[in-house]
């Protein structure tokens, strides 16, 4: 089977985590980048053994096969120098046997970091042992940090918790309740994020989760990351409109028409550096979220969720509509408190009185594309 073949089959392979659409995104969005960077692993050895360790494999055979080259990293919070050395040689014979490139390298090399870029642009995984993950990150400038461990992540009693903001770690961890790899890699991601240069996103995942992790925007472990700073404005004329109109194309793939750059609204949330954003006009006599964006290169990174949290606390009632093959689709649908089907389109709405929704549906279908045709 050719290349593009195997990627055509992986691609369609990934609907096991409901991902079919997502995944083609954002393998076309991780190859784009330069290839160590797409993600960088950091291994529990307790996830090299199975059944964990045949997820893992799968996995990285998966990531492969689609011409991605994950950083792997062995023995990072790990003190036996002895037992990291037998898993990493493990991990090495059993990726061989599933036909994936690995390159174990040598850490002390002065020439590491060129020797990781220079692998990873090849299709060849790096596998390495015991390296100072801060170096690393601060090198690589990696997409993702992700930590695979047996549990999937962090957890309040029984709620699993998807999202952590660094700044406030204190506020809502209790570190004498995590195991010592997890409480080790948050100090480590504390001590990276003061760096203001590194837009890595951290996450805690098991490599059962890795692909949805990876290919979906909900995730499937704990993401910690530093919260976007977003600008909250009354009218478009107090933003940097060029930027804004970039950013908005980019993320939808469609040119906007001027006038709706011109028009009036009811207020907009945008991320300070213009990497997504809200914008509400009025509609039905109703706040109408008209674009809720995230930019391409941007996605998966959690400023979503915080533009969400930041305009559902200004306005907490409103509507929107997206078209029915919207990817995004189960993330509205999971933030929205009711949606119908009206056309070509989905209405969600969020805090209305019942009263209000009939009349936001209709408005909210028959209003007009702010999109220019396609050419």
């Amino acid at each position: 089977m050719s290349k593009v073949g195997i990627r055509d089959t992986v691609l369609r392979s990934l609907s096991a985590v409901g991902a079919t659409k997502e995944a083609k995104f954002y393998a076309e969005l991780f190859t784009a980048q330069d290839a160590e960077r797409f993600a960088l692993i950091v291994l529990d050895p307790r996830c090299l053994k199975n059944p964990l360790l045949e997820a893992l494999i799968s996995n990285l055979r998966i990531l492969s096969d689609l011409g991605l080259s994950p950083v792997l990293l062995v023995g990072a919070l790990d003190d036996d120098r002895t037992s990291v050395k037998f898993q990493s040689q493990r991990l090495a014979k059993d990726l061989d046997l599933a036909s994936v490139q690995t390159a174990k390298l040598n850490t002390a090399s002065y020439q590491l970091i060129p020797e990781v870029r220079q692998k990873a642009r090849k299709g060849i995984i790096p596998i390495l042992e015991m390296t100072e993950l801060m170096t690393l990150v601060k090198e690589l400038k990696p997409k993702k940090v992700i930590f695979l461990q047996p549990s999937g992540g962090l957890s309040r009693g029984d709620e699993r918790l998807s999202f952590l903001n660094i700044d406030r770690l204190d506020e809502t961890l209790n570190f004498e309740d995590l195991t010592i790899g997890q409480a080790r890699f948050i100090t480590l991601v504390q001590e990276l994020a003061q760096d203001k240069d590194n837009a890595a996103v951290y996450v805690i995942a098991s490599p059962l989760n890795l692909l949805a992790e990876l290919f979906t925007t909900k995730g499937s472990g704990t993401l910690l990351r530093r919260a976007a700073q977003i600008m909250t404005v009354p009218t478009l004329a107090r933003t940097d409109k060029d930027r804004l109109e970039s950013s908005i194309e980019e993320a939808f793939g469609k040119e906007i028409k001027p006038v709706f750059l011109r028009s009036k609204i009811h207020q907009a949330f945008i991320e300070e550096d213009y990497r997504g954003g809200a914008i509400f006009t009025q509609l039905a006599g109703l706040p109408y979220l008209s674009k809720f964006w995230v930019s391409r290169a941007a996605q998966g990174e959690g400023i979503a969720r915080d533009i969400w949290d930041t305009m559902c606390s200004e306005i907490p009632a409103f509507f929107w509509r997206s078209r029915m093959e919207n990817p995004f689709n189960d993330w509205y649908m999971s933030s929205c408190d009711g949606m119908q089907i009206n056309g070509d389109w989905r209405v969600f709405w969020k805090g209305l009185d019942a009263p209000e929704v009939p009349g936001a549906i209709i408005a909210a279908s028959s209003a007009p594309d702010d999109f220019a045709p396609a050419a």
